[in-house]
C-alpha cells in the first residue's frame, strides 16, 4: 500500500499526500473512540477499515493522480471518476447480510448520505450491492464481524432502534473520516478544534458566577426562597444516575440556572460528557446563551441554530457546529430533531456526541403535536441506549409523561422538584380570568385604563391593530418577531426603564416576550391560547412578587375571529377549562385537564408523516433512509435578512464581500437579523441586496418601521421555531 493514497494536497509531490493505510488507521481509532460512548466500539472498527475500501484499486489511484496532473505507471488505468465507498461496503455485505448490511449503509453513503435499500436503480443500496466493481488491492480486514448489538431489541420498536443505530455509527464514521482528512489537509484549522475546559472545571466557573447573583439578591424575598428551594432540590436529584428527570417550575422560579447547576453536578456524579441545551424559539436563544455564557465563560458555549451562520461566525464556533464536541450547545428543537431523521454527512455528524450527554429540553410542551411521537422516540432511545439523561423543563407539566390517559408517553420519569404542588402554591401571584369577546377598540380602550400593561396577541397583524388604535404616545411599545433582535433589546430597554421608574407603559407584543424575557408587569391582557401560551404570560405578571396579589392576567378573544389554524385546537381545549377553573387557568389540575385535551385525546395526529411506521418497517433493514429524511418539525423553513440600518450593521455588511473569512461577521450580524418565510422574502426581493450568495441584505428605511419593524405580509403567527 505504500503506493496508495487517500487524499491528495496541492503538491505533486505524492510523498507529501496522505497514504491511505494511514488514513484507514486513523479513521478506525477515530470511529472506535466515538463510538466507545455507547459501546459500538467493536463495530465502528470495521466501518473505519473499510469505508475507503474502494480506494485501493488502480482505477482509483489513476483518478487520484490524474487530477493532479501526473502521469506515471498508474495512468493508463484512467478510466474517469470510479466510485470508491460502494467496494467496501459490499465486501461487508458479502461478509454478512445483517451485520455486513448493517454496517453497508454506513460505508456506502460516507459521502452522498445514508441511502435506502431499495428504491430503484439510482439510488437503492441493494441494487448497487449487486453490481461488479474492480477488486481492492487489500486484504479483508482480520476478524468475524460482530453479532451482538449494545442495547436490547424491543419487539415493537426494532425497527426504529436498528436505524437510530446505524445513524449513530454513520456519525461515528464521517466525523471519523472529516477530523482526519482534515488533519492531513489542513492542520491549521485541525488546530483550532477541542481545547475546551472539562465539566468540573465549568462547575466551579458557575459557581463563583452564580454565587456572586446569590450575593445581590434579597434573601427575605418570599420568591427568592422559593428559587433557593427549587435550587436545592436540583442538586439533591442531580446525585441519581441516568435516567429521565422533568423539572416543573413555574415562571419567575428561577429554572433556567437552577437546570444548569443540575446539569453540571449531573453530569460531573455520571461521567456525562457535555450538556445540551434544546430551546423551542430562536427569539430567546441567543439570550440564553448569553445567560450561560455569563455564568461559564466565553470559550465553551456553541450556538446552533438558524441564526446562527455555519459557513462563518469565529473558526472554533463553526468548526464546533460541524459536530458539536463543545462541551455546552445550545440549540433549538428544529436542529436536534432534525438531525436524528436526516441522512446527510453534514446533518448526521454531530450525532455521535450527543450519546452521554445531559440534555435539557426547555418548555418541552412547544413541540408541535403533529411531530409529537417521532421527537419522544428520540429521546427515549438516548436515555435507554446511549446513556443520556433527559431533563424535560417546563412550567406547565405534566405534559409528556406515561400515564393511563396517554401510555405511550416517556416511562419512568422523575420529577425533581419534591413538592410541585407547593411550590405552585407559593409562586402564585396572578387571577387568570376570562373576560369574553372583545374588538380591538374595546381592548384598546381597556388597555389605555392602565398605568402599566402588557398585552399579548397570537399574530402580528392583531398586534399592529391594537398598536394603531391606541394614542400615539412615546409610552406605547409593539414587539414582534419582524423585529431584528438588536432593535427588540433596544425596545425592552427602554420598557423596562419606565417600568422601574414607574412611568406609564403600554406593551403590545406577539407571543415572542413569553419566550424567558425577564420582565415583570402588574397587569397583563392575553388573547385566547392554550394554557400553557396563558401560564407564559402570565409569568410576565407580578413575576418578581413586587405588585398587589393576585396581580391580573385578563383572558379575551377577539370579536369575529375563530382562531388561525395553527393554534386552532389548542384554543379549543383552552376554552373548555375557562369556565371550571375561572381565577386558576396555571394550576397544575388546570394544566393536566388541557394536555389531557389537547395532546393525550389526540395520538392519531402524534406522528403526521408516519415517521415511525417507516421505521417499524425497517425491521429486516429495509430502511429508507431517504424517506425518513423528509422529516420536518417545521413545515416552512425561514431565511434571515439583515437589516443594516445602524452605523454597526452597515459596517459590518460594508466588510463581508472582501472579507476571506468574515472573521466571525456573519456571527456579529445576527443580532441584526429576521427571519422570513420564502413567501415574504419574494415580496421584498427588489429591496435587498446579496453582498454573498444566499446573504440577504435590507438597506431601505421604507421597508423598516422603528416601531414595528420590517413591513411585509406577516405569517399565521411568529416564525421563531428555527
Amino acid at each position: 500500500m505504500k503506493h496508495y493514497y487517500a487524499h491528495s494536497t496541492d503538491s505533486k509531490n505524492t510523498s507529501e499526500w496522505q497514504l491511505l493505510e494511514e488514513h484507514l488507521f486513523n479513521v478506525t481509532t477515530k470511529s472506535e473512540e466515538f463510538a466507545s460512548f455507547f459501546n459500538a466500539d467493536v463495530w465502528a472498527r470495521y466501518l473505519g477499515h473499510y469505508h475507503d475500501f474502494g480506494k485501493a484499486t488502480l482505477q482509483w489511484q489513476a483518478w487520484l493522480r490524474h487530477v493532479n496532473g501526473i502521469i506515471d505507471e498508474f495512468s493508463r488505468y484512467y478510466d474517469g471518476h470510479p466510485t470508491h465507498a460502494l467496494l467496501g461496503a459490499k465486501k461487508l455485505f458479502a461478509q454478512s447480510q445483517e451485520a455486513g448490511k448493517l454496517l453497508a449503509y454506513c460505508v456506502a453513503g460516507h459521502h452522498a448520505g445514508l441511502p435506502d435499500w431499495g428504491g430503484g436503480t439510482q439510488f437503492g443500496l441493494k441494487h448497487r450491492l449487486e453490481q461488479s466493481y474492480p477488486d481492492p488491492m487489500i486484504e479483508n480486514f482480520a476478524g468475524t464481524l460482530p453479532t451482538v448489538l449494545p442495547f436490547e431489541l424491543e419487539q415493537s420498536r426494532m425497527g426504529y432502534q436498528l436505524q437510530f443505530f446505524i445513524r449513530m455509527l454513520f456519525s461515528c464514521l464521517v466525523d471519523a473520516d472529516y477530523l482526519d482528512t482534515e488533519n492531513a489537509l489542513d492542520a491549521e484549522k485541525a488546530a483550532w478544534r477541542g481545547q475546551y475546559p472539562d465539566i468540573t472545571t465549568l462547575a466551579v466557573e458557575f459557581w463563583q458566577n452564580f454565587n456572586k447573583l446569590r450575593e445581590k439578591a434579597d434573601p427575605e424575598s418570599f420568591v427568592n426562597k422559593q428559587r433557593e428551594q427549587v435550587l436545592h432540590d436540583c442538586l439533591n436529584a442531580a446525585k441519581q444516575p441516568c435516567g429521565f428527570f422533568s423539572l416543573t417550575v413555574p415562571t419567575g422560579g428561577g429554572k433556567t440556572l437552577a437546570s444548569l447547576a443540575f446539569a453540571l453536578e449531573h453530569a460531573k456524579q455520571n461521567n456525562l460528557r457535555r450538556i445540551i441545551y434544546v430551546i423551542p424559539f430562536t427569539t430567546i436563544i441567543e439570550q440564553n446563551a448569553a445567560v450561560f455564557r455569563q455564568m461559564l465563560g466565553d470559550d465553551c458555549i456553541l450556538e446552533h441554530h438558524s441564526n446562527f451562520f455555519p459557513e462563518d461566525g469565529d473558526w472554533k464556533s463553526r468548526l464546533a457546529a460541524e459536530n458539536w464536541d463543545a462541551p455546552v450547545v445550545v440549540t433549538t428543537n428544529v436542529q436536534f430533531f432534525d438531525s436524528f431523521y436526516a441522512n446527510k454527512p453534514s446533518k448526521c455528524r454531530k450525532l455521535h456526541n450527543v450519546a452521554k450527554s445531559i440534555i435539557i429540553f426547555d418548555e418541552v410542551q412547544a413541540i408541535p403535536v403533529e411531530r409529537l411521537q417521532p421527537c419522544l422516540e428520540v429521546i427515549n432511545e438516548l436515555v435507554h441506549s446511549y446513556d443520556s439523561s433527559v431533563v424535560l423543563c417546563t412550567a406547565t407539566q405534566p405534559a409528556f409523561q406515561a400515564s393511563s390517559e396517554f401510555p405511550s408517553g416517556l416511562k419512568e420519569v422523575t420529577e425533581i422538584i419534591s413538592d410541585v404542588s407547593s411550590l405552585f402554591a407559593h409562586l402564585k401571584r396572578t387571577e387568570e380570568i376570562y373576560i369574553g369577546s372583545k374588538s380591538v377598540k374595546e381592548i384598546s380602550h381597556e388597555l389605555e385604563q392602565h398605568h402599566q400593561v402588557l398585552c399579548v396577541v397570537n399574530t402580528r397583524d392583531q398586534a399592529l391593530e391594537i398598536f394603531q388604535c391606541l394614542s400615539d404616545s412615546s409610552n406605547i411599545f409593539h414587539l414582534s418577531a419582524l423585529m431584528y433582535p438588536q432593535h427588540r433589546s433596544n425596545i425592552l430597554k427602554k420598557i423596562r426603564k419606565k417600568l422601574e421608574q414607574g412611568q406609564k407603559c403600554l406593551v403590545i407584543s406577539t407571543q415572542l416576550i413569553e419566550a424567558g424575557v425577564d420582565i415583570d408587569f402588574p397587569c397583563v391582557f392575553r388573547a385566547v391560547a392554550g394554557i400553557d401560551s396563558i401560564a407564559q404570560a402570565a409569568g410576565r405578571c407580578n413575576r418578581n412578587g413586587t405588585f398587589a396579589i393576585p396581580s391580573k392576567v385578563f383572558i379575551f378573544s377577539f370579536a369575529g375571529d375563530s382562531a388561525n389554524s395553527f393554534m386552532r385546537h389548542a384554543v379549543q381545549s383552552a376554552r373548555k377549562l375557562f369556565a371550571e377553573h375561572q381565577g386558576n387557568l396555571t394550576a397544575p389540575d388546570c394544566v393536566r385537564a388541557y394536555f389531557k385535551d389537547y395532546f393525550w385525546k389526540n395520538e392519531q395526529r402524534m406522528d403526521e408523516g408516519n415517521t415511525l411506521e417507516l421505521c417499524r418497517q425497517g425491521q429486516g433493514l429495509d430502511i429508507k433512509f431517504r424517506e425518513l429524511a423528509t422529516f420536518r418539525m417545521i413545515n416552512s423553513p425561514t431565511q434571515p435578512v439583515i437589516i443594516a440600518l445602524e452605523k454597526e450593521s452597515i459596517d459590518l455588511v460594508s466588510q463581508l464581500e472582501f472579507a476571506e473569512h468574515s472573521g466571525g461577521i456573519l456571527r456579529k450580524l445576527q443580532k441584526f437579523t429576521v427571519q422570513i418565510y420564502p413567501y415574504q422574502l419574494s415580496e421584498i426581493e427588489e429591496w435587498l441586496e446579496t453582498p454573498l450568495p444566499g446573504i440577504y441584505v435590507l438597506k431601505s428605511r421604507e421597508m423598516y418601521s422603528d416601531q414595528t419593524g420590517l413591513r411585509c405580509i406577516a405569517p399565521q403567527g411568529e416564525g421563531f421555531f428555527a
